[in-house]
């Protein structure tokens, strides 16, 4: 399908909805608010005829009745005709009286039998029982007199009647007047109710006695339709019963509002005798509207404004489908043109917008595809000849094979020479070890062994000699509590938790750390005034495992310096260059692992090396703090890509730099190769400059990093935005941490970039910072590496 055609679908789809949905609401509407009204009129009428309260007709009529009875019956002529049972003076009497009163009914004498002793209905038809009649029979029984709607004729006709007691030493009868609800009833509360202050026009009244049709006003006989026809045959059968009312019917029960039948809505009033017995009931409606008709209009004003919107859809469709078929079909023939490599196009000004983008976009695609369907020929030939190329290789194979059988056995010889190196390996790192307790037990110093949260795991002789206790009774306990700021009170000897975790950062340490110090002794009233030192056991991730803290007592300085220097000759000829020698014979044995040996051994001796080279930098760490002695740069480990690694530290310290309103950037030369070099230290390195930078430089300004070859040197440079540093500080920014110079808030500070100093001159390398005024200050380091590739 088109797209015209789809816009010409979804246009007719969109208009059927919305003609269907307000016809179908104008229907439901119309035909609510009809029946509504006509349910309203009924309600008004049927209360203007039976109200109780307000004085509705029937009650009118019937307490009316009730009085002309007991005035008929305190009329003498009236009472000695009843008394002598003289039908034509009681019938000469009554029509005397009733000529006084312009009574419009009849009247009916009963004796106490409850036969109907004469009456002016029938006078010849008199002497018939009525005892049946619940209302007679609570009259002669009770003396009441009743008020309401009887039936007292042989037709049973209903009436409005009141009936009251004749008493003569008991009661011996009853007087009933009645009105009947005849033709003429019925046209007279019509016209009452069409002047009525509703001015209730255009109801119509029938009346039911028992279950028979017996009155209705002459516009039902013509217009009632059908449902008069029902009434006359089947009675109060044809009346509809409770249906089950749907919700959106706005009345609730057919006895509320009345219930639709031959084209008018219909109420009815039920007429109750003693008792609630029902003896007949009236029947109010009035015309409604056809719903075939209204559903006739709605359908043809529907389809006319539903022809309309079809007019303006095939209108709006074809604009909608010309403007997008005619650059499309444009597109598609010159793309066609460009598949069949010609060499006229048609240009495209015709275009505009995002019609004209597409059109560049394919011509793009087609060059770039072209590009690339030529690389591919070349490669395929360059395939071509290699498959020949390894075709030849292949008849090699079988040769080859036999030297691989021979290489395996010799491979098998070469496992376990490396197994026994394995065995001395190990025995050399005990013997190290055991070299390397002898240190720390003949130093003169204090030395304390410290988890990353500064807890104390171990202590040399000379420690627990000044704090006099054991080992074991200090385990665990924070290094500040065992030794204090000058001036500061001694701790108890139960005070301090052990291996309590004190903050969640091992960098705490360092802030809280401070270079003099007091030991005292626990159980005897003598201290010791130690300097301090403390030095951060990197981890293989570049984490902080723990510390050494070294303690100098402040009175064998001099004998300090001596020892320093055996210290670091012991440390250097019989430690350090031992484990260096392992380390090549290491580097050689790694290499050769996956194909000499077994995988399980391989790993085995990774696990081993790793265990060297922790030894390897406790070592280097203790010549560094006794002798300043900078070991021999590293072998390079890794293959880095540059650009990458600078990445990663940038987005380590993002968050930092946000928090600061700093700016980061990177600007890297082009052409930079991947280098070999420990990415690890590198990467502390660069991470601990740019903390540094971060730090210095003033809100809202920039950090930007730089990078370069210098032949076999890779140069790094971090530059601030400002503000400018002093030439003193310049001067002791890679110094560290002096005393009595610096302030004691700048050490963690001063410590990372002493041992970024450090880091970049192991790795055989140089680190300085220059600051201008007007450009900020930038630190430059460069490190040799080893091109790859």
């Amino acid at each position: 399908m088109q797209i015209g055609a789809k816009l010409l679908f979804a246009f007719v789809f969109v208009i059927l909805i919305m003609t269907l949905g307000c016809a179908g609401y104008t229907l439901y509407i119309d035909y609510t608010s009809t029946r509504q009204i006509a349910a309203d009129k009924l309600r008004k009428a049927v209360h203007q005829i039976s109200d109780q309260s307000s004085g509705g007709d029937l009650e009118r009529i019937s307490s009316a009745n009730a009085q002309l009875g007991e005035a008929m019956l305190h009329d003498k002529s009236i009472w000695n005709a009843c008394n002598s049972q003289d039908k034509s003076a009681l019938n000469s009497s009554i029509k005397a009286f009733i000529s006084k009163t312009n009574f419009n009914g009849f009247v009916a004498f009963i004796d106490n039998s409850g036969s109907v002793l004469y009456s002016t209905e029938s006078p010849a038809g008199s002497r018939y029982s009525v005892r049946d009649c619940s209302a007679v029979e609570a009259v002669l029984s009770r003396g009441m007199v009743y008020k309401g709607a009887v039936a007292l004729t042989p037709n049973g006709s209903l009436s409005a009647s009141g009936i009251v007691p004749i008493v003569s030493k008991g009661v011996v009868g009853a007087l009933a007047v009645c009105t009947p609800l005849n033709l003429e009833f019925l046209t007279g509360l019509m016209e009452k109710m069409a002047v009525s202050q509703d001015h209730l026009s255009d109801v119509d009244i029938c009346i039911m006695s028992g279950k028979d049709l017996v009155s209705l006003t002459p516009n039902l006989i013509a217009n009632g339709g059908g449902f008069i026809k029902d009434l006359k045959e089947r009675g109060a059968d044809a009346i509809p019963g409770d249906l089950p009312i749907p919700s959106w019917v706005p009345w609730p029960r057919k006895e509320q509002q009345g219930f639709e039948a031959g084209g008018r809505w219909w109420k009815q009033l039920f007429l109750p005798g003693l008792e609630n017995r029902l003896i007949g009931e009236i029947l109010v409606t009035t015309p409604v509207p056809d719903i075939g008709a209204q559903l006739t209009q709605v359908a043809l004003l529907a389809s006319a404004c539903g022809a309309v919107g079809l007019l303006f859809a095939m209108y709006f469709a074809s604009g909608i489908s010309r403007d997008v078929n005619e650059p499309l079909r444009f597109l598609i023939d010159r793309t066609e043109a460009i598949a069949n490599q010609k060499t006229s196009l048609p240009p495209l000004e015709n275009l505009s917008g995002d019609w004209l983008e597409l059109g560049e976009q394919i011509d793009t695609a087609v060059s770039a595809m072209r590009s690339t369907v030529q690389s591919l020929k070349q490669q395929l030939g360059k395939q071509q000849a290699e498959t020949k190329e390894q075709n030849k290789e292949t008849d090699d194979v079988g040769i080859q094979l036999d030297a691989l059988n021979m290489q395996f056995s010799q491979q098998a010889k070469q496992l376990t020479e490396a197994t026994k190196q394995l065995s001395a390996a190990n025995k050399q790192v005990v013997l190290l070890q055991h070299k390397l307790d002898s240190v720390l037990q003949c130093s003169t110093e204090g030395f304390l062994l410290l988890d990353q949260f500064g807890n104390v795991l171990s202590a040399n002789p000379v420690f627990l000699h000044w704090i006099g206790g054991s080992e074991g009774e200090i385990a665990g306990r924070l290094c500040f509590d065992l030794v204090k700021r000058p001036g500061e009170q001694p701790n108890s000897l139960h005070e301090g938790q052990a291996f309590a975790r004190h903050g969640g950062d091992p960098h705490e340490l360092i802030n809280q750390f401070y270079p003099e110090g007091v030991i005292y002794h626990r159980y005897q009233q003598s201290s010791v005034e130690v300097l301090a030192h403390l030095q951060p056991v990197m981890s293989e991730d570049q984490g902080i495992a723990g510390y050494i803290m070294v303690l100098r007592d402040k009175s064998l300085r001099s004998e300090i310096a001596q020892l320093r220097q055996e210290m670091v000759s012991v440390l250097s000829a019989s430690i350090r260059e031992p484990l260096a020698l392992a380390e090549q014979g290491w580097n050689a044995i790694l290499t050769n692992a996956a194909q000499t040996m077994h995988p399980s051994v391989g790993q085995h001796l990774a696990e081993l090396h790793k265990h060297y080279e922790q030894l390897l930098s406790l070592v280097d760490s203790l010549l560094l703090m006794y002798g300043g002695f900078v070991p021999p740069p590293a072998m390079p480990k890794d293959q880095v890509v540059i650009p990458r690694l600078v990445a990663d530290c940038l987005e380590e310290v993002a968050p930092m730099a946000r928090s600061n309103q700093l700016s980061l950037d990177y600007k890297s030369s082009s052409g930079l190769p991947s280098v070999g070099m420990d990415k690890d230290v590198v990467r502390k390195i660069l991470s601990d400059v740019l903390m540094q930078m971060i730090t210095i430089t003033a809100p809202g300004g920039r950090v930007r990093v730089e990078s370069m070859m210098k032949g076999s040197e890779l140069r790094i440079g971090v530059q601030s935005s400002g503000p400018a540093l002093p030439e003193v500080e310049i001067t002791d920014m890679f110094a560290g941490f002096i005393e009595g110079r610096h302030h004691e808030a700048t050490y963690s500070a001063r410590l990372a970039m002493y041992l970024a100093r450090n880091s970049v001159e192991r790795l055989g390398g140089k680190i300085w910072a220059v600051s201008e005024q007007g450009r900020g200050t930038v630190i430059y380091f460069g490190v040799p590496v080893q091109l790859v590739g």
